[in-house]
């Protein structure tokens, strides 16, 4: 009778999608009060919409069982990166993208413990807890524009999940000491800048810009595209990027090749830019593919330090640098491998031959 009575209060916490013994609640990015096993009780996880970043980040990635198609990519990610040869050989939970499709029968047949996932839909968590009858956690970056608070609850969130308290906290102080590397500059020497070819749903030309932007503020360089009504990303009327003429230019990694090819139909439009053709124009490693890269946002902060302020920063080394913070988020360097998929980040200039590295 006993046995009967359990079996049959088991099929209905199934069905009804009920907290297993044991479980404890949490409050997930979007606010939802979620019931998640112990810590040594959550042994396999599937991570979707870039949420891996977080597992990786608290080096868990053990535990993964099942991945996006992005995972077994090569694309300037550095979780990507850091994890291609690793999960080479785990089944495929679903295609990642702006409308990311799952496969909700393959996830159930792995029998995760848990699923993160960071989203924009406040819909997408709940709707995939009620097919999928297991832990659903929203992650995030913060949105529309990339937020250090948020960000950091998350990292915390996911390391008490996954027992991991100590290395979130380790994580989140030491990116918290690289803003006190790049003190403010005097406000009456401030410098000016605009970054374009940031990508959005794909990658973009020179008019996809963002506001709120984290590495002008880590910087100390004033972003020409904030106060324009907008947070995150946006893109800026072509004339009014030409009439405010910035005098030094970003572009992001991913958005070089089409920046190139337009000049093709378009070179009167690019000669116009003072900073391009004065060769006051600077690469950066991409920061957005499949959500933002945190990582890289603080690594080009550094890049946009030196170019914006070289006096100050005279013994910078961001190259060296940025490996010390891939380290500190993935627990290896990361730099090159970046570098051989979208350029090294380094002065530009527009020439006859096209948009190439200074000499």
């Amino acid at each position: 009778m006993a046995k009967t009575l359990s079996l049959l209060l088991l099929a209905l916490a199934l069905l009804t999608g009920a907290a297993p013994a044991g479980a404890r609640p949490v409050t997930d990015a979007m606010g939802r009060v979620v019931e998640v096993p112990e810590p040594q009780n959550v042994r396999r996880v599937i991570a979707l919409g870039s949420s891996m970043a977080f597992v990786t980040y608290l080096g868990e990635q053990d535990r993964i069982v099942g991945v996006e198609d992005i995972d077994k990519s090569v694309i300037a990610k550095p979780y990507v990166l850091c994890n291609r040869e690793r999960f080479k050989d785990l089944p495929v939970v679903g295609k990642a993208g702006a409308v990311r499709v799952p496969n909700y029968e393959r996830i159930v047949g792995l029998n995760p413990d848990v699923v993160f996932i960071v989203s924009t839909d406040p819909s997408e968590p709940d709707m995939l807890q009620r097919k999928l009858r297991v832990p659903v956690i929203a992650l995030s970056q913060g949105q529309p524009a990339f937020d250090s608070k948020i960000f950091f609850e998350s990292i915390l969130l996911a390391g008490n999940i996954l027992g991991r308290e100590e290395r979130a906290h380790e994580l989140v102080t030491g990116i918290r000491a690289l803003a006190t590397r790049l003190p403010a500059p005097a406000e009456e020497a401030v410098a000016q800048a605009y970054v374009g070819g940031l990508s959005y749903r794909g990658n973009q030309d020179i008019k996809s810009t963002a506001a709120d932007f984290l590495p002008f503020t880590l910087a100390g360089v004033k972003n020409m595209a904030d106060g324009m009504g907008q947070s995150g990303h946006f893109f800026i009327n072509r004339e009014f990027l030409l009439a405010a003429d910035p005098p030094l230019i970003f572009i992001d990694g991913n958005g070089l090749p089409l920046i190139r090819q337009a000049l093709g139909s378009e070179r009167g439009y690019y000669e116009r830019l003072t900073a391009l053709t004065s060769g006051n124009t600077w690469l950066l490693l991409p920061h957005t593919a499949y959500f933002n890269n945190p990582e890289v946002l603080y690594i080009n902060a550094f890049f946009m330090a030196k170019a914006a302020y070289p006096r100050r920063y005279p013994d910078l080394d961001p190259e060296a640098l940025a490996d010390e913070i891939f380290i500190l988020f993935n627990g290896r360097p990361l730099y090159e491998d970046m570098v051989r998929v979208t350029g090294r980040p380094g002065r530009l200039q527009l020439t006859a031959q096209g948009l190439d590295y200074a000499r």
